[in-house]
């Protein structure tokens, strides 16, 4: 169909991009009719719809320790109760994340399955079908934030291709990819959830723009996205090596091998405090995300994720030299 620049658009996305998202989805072994494809203007947007219709106050939800810091203040506006679940460089404790299935009888689990947010872990294919296994012998819903996955250069499988759509609710988008404006993305999720879903966007004014959807379905179908991530997949492994060497002569740790993705996660210098570091950074003009923005657990106070592409600057390292030296010391003293 045309693009009809005086209409609203169509209540579940512009059809010819969510075409190309059939076709793309098949790809990855994520079978769904276009019913099933539903665009949204952002994945915060589409968490929080999914958030609405899926959870009733005093829910309780399992998240990844770390995770992406607007996991918990999504909850806390939807009054869900949330449970942590620690995720390190050899992915869950599965006998853990029994336990809290077990005992808290989570309604969902909110996770990344590629190029988690911050560590960079991946699961594996044995973490993933075992971790699934669990999900539904509990009757947890799992709902898979994808947004980084195409800058992994060979993503594993999908947790939605490997469960299904009834018990994986998969969502993604391309602001990591293309830009931070073009904020198309989308959910895949089961005939009675994927209808819910729509009704609610159009309900609460979610009609997305077609004319950024036409813009990144063509750019989709005409293979240049793909031209382009491949690109970006390679200047980011690139700066991952330098930003991996200046860390470390820094005396800091990274905690995961690097496989692809925009972030670093790494363990300060030891009696360095990140949120000290941050303040730091802020007196300089400099933005650092410090590790207890992703999550309440103490000892991420002691770590720091960075982003590659930001980092790769010498001038950042010129001031986080003088800035992890002074704060080491200050913490140190306290």
């Amino acid at each position: 169909p045309r693009l009809r620049i005086a209409g609203y658009g169509a209540p579940a996305g512009y059809l010819p991009l969510r075409q190309t998202l059939q076709a793309r989805l098949h790809g990855q072994g994520i079978g769904a009719p276009l019913e099933q494809i539903v665009t949204t203007s952002n994945t915060v947007q589409a968490l929080d719809m999914l958030l609405r219709l899926l959870l009733r106050p005093g829910d309780c939800v399992v998240l990844d320790s770390p995770c992406y810091f607007n996991f918990h203040a999504n909850l806390a506006l939807h009054g869900a109760r949330s449970v942590t679940l620690e995720r390190g460089a050899d992915g869950l404790d599965l006998a853990r994340f029994e336990q809290l299935l077990a005992q808290h009888r989570p309604r969902l689990y909110l996770t990344t399955g590629v190029l988690h947010n911050p560590t960079g872990h991946s699961f594996t294919p044995g973490q993933a079908f075992a971790l699934l296994q669990l999900a539904r012998q509990y009757d947890c819903h799992v709902i898979e934030d994808d947004l980084y996955a195409d800058l992994h250069p060979q993503p594993p499988a999908r947790l939605a291709a490997l469960a299904g759509l009834e018990q994986v609710t998969y969502v993604s988008g391309f602001s990591k990819t293309f830009s931070a404006n073009a904020r198309a993305s989308f959910v895949v999720a089961a005939p009675q959830l994927a209808a819910s879903l729509i009704h609610l966007k159009l309900m609460s004014g979610g009609i997305t723009c077609e004319l950024l959807e036409q813009v990144v379905g063509q750019l989709l179908a005409d293979g240049s996205y793909d031209k382009h991530r491949k690109r970006l997949q390679l200047r980011l492994q690139e700066a991952a090596g330098r930003v991996e060497q200046r860390l470390r002569a820094l005396g800091c740790t990274p905690l995961q091998a690097y496989a692809g993705g925009l972030f670093i996660w790494a363990r300060l210098p030891a009696g360095c405090d990140s949120e000290a570091l941050a303040r730091a950074g802020l007196a300089r003009d400099m933005l650092l995300s410090p590790g207890s923005l992703f999550g309440p657990d103490p000892a991420l106070l002691g770590c720091m994720r960075f982003n590659i592409a930001c980092s790769d600057d010498p001038q950042v390292w010129a001031v986080l030299t003088v800035l992890l030296d002074s704060t080491a010391v200050r913490s140190s003293a306290l």
